[in-house]
């Protein structure tokens, strides 16, 4: 090694490379001294998740293959060993517990070896400390003394640089390591050193580890373990841990002797799997419960998470069967459960919004009946469900107030429920022309999810918060919360997941012809909903480039035949799209149908586009107060998306009637809050209106377009007052990392401190 560092020192003039493998250690460093070099590590974690799904035999979960890739550290030969050695089962069974997870033969072969040089109670000593999960110095020395293994035994294993112990913590120089000294310990070893660690963790109060460590020193069903393992899993959930709470259920119901018992921890263990994003990790709990011992709610149940991991996973045919299979279960447990029952209609609601006409098996209508037999149990849910079903099957004016019931019995949750109601938000508050409500309450969701680790809630509720912001004419903030979803996904190890709104592809420029492959795979794989969105999202596109007679046929269908609170942003566009293709009658129709919805909503939206549409129908003495009272209707709640649409139609109808500069200030104005809000057709067309005007008009729009989605994110949660460490664990960055950010931030917008930054987004907004 010395040799080949003095050569490469004088190898400066040639085009050479030296390639070394080693392990890491002084002697390199040394031997390499001021010789330029690039140390490889080990692969990113997009290219290790891709090693390890390739190589698997089975599907894996998102949080299973990050915990491989952040364990192996990326080393691609202990990726491929793992993968190519044990099943998709085997590797999620191994990956949430505490204890080390595999490695292949090989390298556990390569550090069997050096470990076997140790001296006995080296070896005894590690086998400790590898069973330890949190790293306590304190609990492996106590174990230790407890076993008789002396108090020095650790100093050849930090020789080696096997371990550190410094500051009362044990850090193994890899993970890998600890595997290697764990697995190829014998079973009564491993059993004994969990025994001596569920005794300290007993006697100091630990209750968690304690019932993991008895967990692990008991080899087959233990009625008294079991029930203490089931106990720390309620410990688990109340802090947030789902993942761990799921693992705990599954060994509790490993050692749970009675059947029955047995089956219930299972399904228990596969909600909380549910709840921390881990759909194939449920089923494996699911198929571990035996139906023959399960009464009508275990059913239930076991159909509810079916159901959900079928949604999480994108089934198609699952998708598709989702409503019928809650509708089922609710059935089931109607008797026994109301409250399961409910939760089961709510979550059918959630199919029905996803899927529309794609559902098979049971309808809207069904569900709606079925909601409105359902009158006892909890009383938020029922508030829902009363409104929802009245919205389906009465009149409009006789459901709004079951509705506004429902918002108000949503917004008055505690923190600990909200979770449950992610999927039961948008139907009262849209059906209530409300988006403010809806995306006040599913900011909620993304709050206390965050905090408790509910994060498949988060990631559904920034993709419906995405879909909000579209539906009020705001694609920068869609793809702001998108950005968020796509670094939960990061974070939850869905490394090749993308985050996908079909509606903003539209808005953002992507040809028509491309969003409708999208929109028609979304239709096809089950997501109807989510095609219809993208379907209005192209005629918008439509209207914005002055093509009403394509964008009227392609709104048309949507308006006939509508769908629980999805159609109601078409409407206007359907108006303005038929008074400009000649359409007359069909505008007169919908209007009429907006002025139902505005009366008896008494909602500021619902006037604002009753106000634009019937500006658009108006005589030329009316128009004018119309557009005017539209403007005012949609500034007052914060929808500068409707906002800028009134302006710009109050700006082109001021421009026809020869008011140029009256209409300059409107299409301004349209024209500012569309580059804000990234809505780039409708600011084209803008310009265009303002160019007609005889105005000098710039391109360039005033918001700075060189910031990245992720800085622009970062400076709009500085502006609002969040410090490095609540923007980070909103973004799943670290707070080093939204420092970076921001000083970017500040170099591009030439500013120097927050309240800079603040200022300069509120002008924006002006």
């Amino acid at each position: 090694m010395l040799a080949l560092g003095f050569v490469a020192r004088r190898l400066s003039a040639e085009s050479v490379v030296l390639l070394f493998a080693s392990r890491p250690g002084d002697v390199v460093a040394s031997s390499l001294a001021s010789v330029p070099r690039l140390e490889l590590g080990g692969l990113d974690a997009a290219s290790a998740s891709a090693l390890l799904r390739q190589k698997v035999r089975g599907n894996l979960d998102p949080t299973v293959v990050l915990e491989y890739v952040t364990y192996t550290g990326g080393n691609p030969l202990a990726l491929r060993e793992i993968a190519s050695e044990r099943t998709a089962e085997e590797l999620t069974a191994s990956a949430i517990g505490h204890s080390p997870i595999p490695i292949g033969r090989h390298l556990e072969q390569l550090y069997t070896q050096r470990i076997e040089t140790l001296p006995e109670p080296t070896r005894a000593w590690l086998l400790l400390a590898a069973a330890e999960s949190t790293g306590d110095s304190a609990a492996v020395q106590a174990a230790a003394r407890a076993r008789g293994i002396p108090a020095h035994a650790s100093s050849p294993a930090e020789q080696i640089d096997f371990v550190t112990v410094v500051h009362g913590s044990i850090r193994f120089r890899h993970p890998l390591i600890r595997s290697a000294i764990y697995l190829s310990a014998a079973e009564r070893d491993r059993l004994s050193a969990h025994h001596a660690l569920s005794a300290y963790a007993r006697d100091n109060d630990r209750p968690d580890l304690a019932a993991w460590h008895a967990a692990a020193a008991t080899p087959g069903p233990d009625q008294a373990v079991s029930d203490q393992v089931a106990d720390a899993a309620g410990i688990a959930g109340s802090r947030g841990g789902m993942l761990s709470r799921a693992h705990l259920l599954g060994r509790a119901a490993e050692l749970t002797p009675d059947p029955a018992l047995r089956s219930e921890r299972y399904i228990a263990a596969a909600e909380a799997c549910l709840s921390a994003g881990a759909a194939t990790l449920a089923l494996q709990m699911l198929s571990n419960a035996d139906s023959d011992r399960l009464d009508d709610v275990g059913i239930g149940r076991t159909l509810i998470v079916e159901a959900m991991c079928g949604l999480f996973l994108s089934e198609s045919v699952a998708l598709r069967g989702g409503m019928a299979k809650l509708i089922h279960a609710a059935d089931l447990m109607e008797q026994s459960a109301p409250d399961l029952a409910q939760h089961a209609l709510l979550l059918a609601m959630n199919s029905a919004t996803g899927q529309e006409d794609r559902a098979t098996g049971a309808n809207v209508l069904d569900l709606a009946k079925k909601m409105r037999d359902v009158s006892s149990g909890d009383h938020t849910t029922a508030a829902v469900l009363e409104a929802v079903s009245s919205f389906i099957l009465d009149p409009y004016p006789v459901a709004v107030p079951h509705l506004r019931r429902a918002v108000a019995a949503l917004d008055a949750l505690d923190d600990a429920r909200v979770i449950e109601f992610t999927f039961a938000v948008t139907v009262p508050t849209i059906a209530l022309w409300d988006w403010n409500a809806a995306s006040r309450l599913l900011g909620r969701v993304v709050r206390i999810g965050r905090e408790t680790g509910a994060l498949r809630a988060v990631d559904s509720a920034l993709w419906i918060l995405s879909a909000v912001e579209m539906t009020r004419g705001d694609p920068a903030l869609a793809s702001l919360y998108l950005e968020q979803a796509a670094e939960l996904r990061r974070a939850l190890g869905s490394l090749d997941e993308l985050a996908v709104n079909a509606a903003l592809l539209a808005w953002q420029g992507t040809p028509s012809s491309l969003v409708e492959q999208v929109s028609y795979a979304l239709n096809e794989a089950g997501w109807g909903g989510i095609a219809r969105m993208a379907t209005g999202a192209i005629a918008t596109q439509e209207i914005a480039a002055g093509e009403y007679a394509p964008a009227f046929e392609r709104l048309t269908p949507i308006v006939r035949h509508p769908f629980l609170q999805a159609t109601f942003h078409q409407i206007p566009e359907f108006v303005e799209a038929a008074v400009r293709s000649g359409n007359r009658p069909a505008a007169l129709e919908a209007a009429k149908a907006l002025d139902m919805y505005a009366v008896s909503s008494e909602s500021p939206v619902a006037r604002g586009f009753m106000e634009r549409s019937h500006a658009l129908l108006a005589e030329a003495d009316q128009a004018e107060a119309l557009f005017r009272a539209s403007i005012r209707s949609f500034h007052g709640v914060g929808h500068r998306g409707d906002s800028a649409r009134s302006r710009l139609l109050y700006g082109e109808w001021l421009r026809r009637v020869r008011r140029r500069s009256d209409a300059r200030i409107e299409l301004e104005g349209a024209l500012r809050a569309f580059s804000i809000a990234g809505a780039t057709a409708f600011a084209e067309r803008a310009r265009r209106e303002l160019r007609a005007t005889g105005a000098t008009v710039v391109d360039r729009p005033k918001v700075n377009p060189t910031l990245t989605p992720q800085e622009d994110e970062v400076a709009r949660l500085a502006a609002s007052g969040a410090t490095n460490a609540e923007i980070g664990a909103t973004l799943f960055i670290s707070a080093n990392t939204v420092d970076y950010h921001l000083r970017k931030v500040f170099r591009k917008l030439e500013i120097t401190s927050r309240r800079q930054l603040m200022d300069y987004l509120r002008d924006l907004t002006l």
